[in-house]
């Protein structure tokens, strides 16, 4: 049986959206490139306590001693990076709308060593 009705059009505001201005996006990219040294900053301190220690439980004692009392359980540092880094891909891909070449190579760049950072942390829970 045929109906004279009209479909209903579910994402209409997905179909309509503006694009981000140039200027947001560069605000992304920052926020994208400070969610990245998060990361990088909890691998430079493992680096640290790794040469610091003679045995795996002074370098672990050593890498905690660098962070509030919340974050010294057994994997809170890494999934905690884990998170910044998926944050950082994320707005690594929105952000690569930019036109600028600098802004793209800078996005690239983000996307790049979030992933390796990523596969990295993962590695490391197995």
């Amino acid at each position: 049986m045929y109906t004279n009705k009209v479909p209903i059009q579910r994402n209409a505001k997905l179909y309509n959206m503006k694009p981000l201005h140039p200027k947001f996006l560069k605000i992304l990219t920052f926020t994208g490139f400070i969610c990245l040294i998060i990361p990088i900053l909890i691998l430079g301190i493992w680096i640290h306590s790794f040469n610091s220690g003679d045995n795996q439980a002074d370098r672990v004692i050593i890498f905690s001693t660098y962070f509030p009392e919340f974050l010294h359980g057994i994997y809170r540092t890494t999934l905690l990076s884990i998170a910044f880094c998926i944050i950082a891909i994320f707005l690594g891909i929105v952000c690569l709308k930019i036109t600028g070449r600098l802004w793209k190579v800078l996005n690239i760049f983000i996307l790049i060593i979030s992933i390796a950072l990523l596969f990295l942390n993962l590695f490391s829970l197995m």
